[in-house]
């Protein structure tokens, strides 16, 4: 979470490019399209993100006032991954195993069953949980071109990249020093000095 409450740490990114004069609407339209589907045991797919309205992660009806506050666009962006323990799993394989070649008076599997026997115990095991929910917020300031996701893993912060630039058009650049000192604005020459800055050790050695 983050923004609306607990943790004030973030992670800034710079956004690239304008904004398209249709993009109150487009914006909507297209984080209709990449909105937040709930898992099912029966799908292939054991992990499912996408966009949900900001504080209220159970709901994916979006329109222009569900996710801009003024001149802030705030969504959150929710994960959800089915975790299934590999050692629960090969119990109940091993013993789904022992009963379908008891039953069927078989001394061995072949790959299909097998494979067949794994995707049903693991669908058995899926349906008794619920799957792990993961919530992020992301609030954008469209006036001044920046982004801040709550999360600091990379992992997580690659994913929204990825996400955020899917489903608006517009490229991200997460900040850092060189990216920092070159939103500031300066001029070509001063970029070009900063290009050739190397790091220096101002500790000097360990003590032995």
């Amino acid at each position: 979470m983050g923004a609306i409450s607990g943790t004030l740490t973030y992670k800034l990114f710079y956004v690239q490019g304008e904004l398209p004069s249709d993009w109150k609407d487009r914006f909507v339209q297209n984080v209709q399209h990449h909105a937040f589907e709930p898992l099912k045991p029966e799908d292939e797919d054991e992990e499912s993100m996408g966009w949900v309205i900001i504080d209220r992660p159970l709901h994916t009806n979006f329109d222009l006032y569900s996710m801009l506050f003024n001149h802030f666009i705030n969504l959150s962006l929710r994960q959800d991954r089915y975790v299934v323990p590999g050692a629960m799993l090969n119990a109940h394989l091993a013993e789904a195993t022992r009963e379908y070649m008891r039953e069927n008076e078989k001394k061995k599997l072949s790959k299909f069953e097998k494979n067949d026997l794994k995707e049903m115990v693991k669908r058995r095991l899926k349906e008794q949980q619920l799957p792990r929910m993961r919530i992020v917020d992301m609030s954008w300031d469209i006036n001044a071109g920046r982004v801040r996701f709550w999360s600091h893993s990379n992992k997580m912060c690659e994913l929204f990249q990825g996400f955020f630039e899917d489903t608006f058009g517009l490229k991200l650049l997460p900040a850092n020093p060189y990216i920092n000192a070159v939103e500031l604005g300066l001029e070509p020459e001063e970029v070009e000095v900063l290009q050739a800055v190397e790091p220096s050790n101002f500790v000097g050695r360990k003590p032995q």
